[in-house]
């Protein structure tokens, strides 16, 4: 079927109605003017009346409904009863009524002068002259019909239209007959390309994760089974216990780490824990600190328990701390709150803000939306901070 544009849809439809509506319309007109019913009475008196002044035409003069003379006896009796009784003024219509007949009388006599006024009458049968109004309200019923239908039935087929994509938008389910409009079979054309190119990308998300899985868990596993075969070694020398211990913490810290990416790449929502972030976050502030990087650790003095990935949240202040000691002056002030985290030092006199920018600030914005939280930047005073809300702002 072919496809049409809503706003030729509903043109075609007000363009037909319109078109009923000016036939209507003229033949109402042309009837009002064939008798007079468009106030044009007053203007066709006055012309015969001038007319008959000028002697251009032979007094008295008549035909079917025209009356013109200057002889009161030849008047029909009810205008001259009329006329004596002083009901119709000079040089005014006057609208006679009666059982029969509508009758225009016109007393035309010139200004300044004494002649004989020059009686003009048209006569209308009042069968014939129906009133306008009747007739505007017959259509007026009638064309409400078709008018009601049309609209009724167009709002009904684009409801139905635009139910049908949204049923597509929301379900994904297709059928057979999408939209018959342009611009929602465009839309649903733009949304379809958009879905297949999302589930190409979530396929191709899903192998690369289950790939990283596999290749970085299985060396892990490796090094981690070596590491306890050689801690349980009798026959060590002692310069090896220093060596193995790093080899442990940077096994320990890789595997973090390769959780949290990973879990950065999983499309479902990452599994949470209910968990206290005081104790996560001295645990990781201890391993960063350090004589000549010390970091000051401000604690809220009740718990903050917050639904968190353990592996996700380790990566976030692992790479604000990382990145504040790199980047910043010490010393490093940290500060759990309630609804916040705040990361805080002086910025170095000898270099340029470049807050926003590099590997670890990326890993900040992707974690804090995988966590639904907000961060943002500021520098104020030479200070550099880092805010971390645990609610995402709108």
């Amino acid at each position: 079927m072919r496809n049409t544009s809503i706003i030729r849809y509903l043109s075609m439809r007000i363009i037909l109605l319109m078109l009923v509506l000016m036939v209507c319309w003229l033949g109402i007109a042309k009837y009002g003017y064939e008798f007079a019913l468009d106030d044009s009475a007053e203007h066709y008196l006055y012309y015969d009346a001038q007319l008959a002044q000028k002697q251009l035409i032979t007094l008295p003069f008549s035909d079917d409904f025209k009356l013109v003379t200057r002889q009161q006896d030849s008047l029909p009796l009810s205008v001259q009863q009329a006329w004596r009784a002083g009901l119709l003024p000079l040089n005014q219509v006057t609208l006679l009524h009666q059982a029969t007949l509508d009758t225009y009388i016109l007393p035309w006599q010139p200004l300044n002068s004494n002649a004989v006024p020059i009686f003009v009458l048209h006569s209308f049968n009042s069968e014939d002259t129906l009133s306008i109004m009747p007739w505007l309200v017959l259509l007026i019923t009638v064309l409400s019909i078709p008018v009601f239908y049309i609209v009724i039935k167009s709002a009904l087929k684009i409801r139905e239209q635009i139910n049908t994509l949204k049923t597509f938008v929301s379900t994904n389910k297709q059928t057979e007959q999408v939209s018959k409009f342009e611009e929602l079979h465009t839309f649903y054309q733009a949304l379809n390309i958009a879905r297949q190119a999302q589930q190409f990308a979530q396929q191709r998300e899903r192998l690369v994760s289950a790939y990283l899985s596999h290749e970085v868990r299985t060396p892990l596993a490796q090094i981690q089974h070596g590491i306890s075969r050689l801690q349980q070694l009798d026959n060590m020398p002692f310069e090896a216990i220093d060596v193995l211990q790093t080899l442990e913490l940077s096994q320990l810290r890789l595997t973090s780490t390769s959780n949290a990416v990973l879990a950065l790449w999983q499309q479902d929502e990452v599994a949470k824990q209910q968990l206290d972030l005081r104790s996560i976050i001295t645990r990781v502030v201890n391993t960063h600190a350090s004589t000549s990087h010390p970091i000051k650790l401000t604690l809220d003095a009740f718990e903050v328990i917050k639904p968190i990935h353990l592996a996700l949240f380790e990566l976030l202040i692992t790479q604000a701390i990382e990145n504040a000691l790199q980047h910043g002056a010490s010393p490093l002030f940290v500060m759990v709150e309630p609804k916040q985290l705040i990361f805080q030092n002086a910025m170095p006199k000898d270099t340029k803000s470049s807050s926003g920018v590099g590997l670890g600030n990326l890993l900040i914005k992707q974690i804090c939306q995988r966590l639904n939280w907000y961060h943002s930047y500021e520098i104020k005073n030479s200070k550099y901070t880092l805010t971390i809300r645990f609610k995402a702002i709108m």
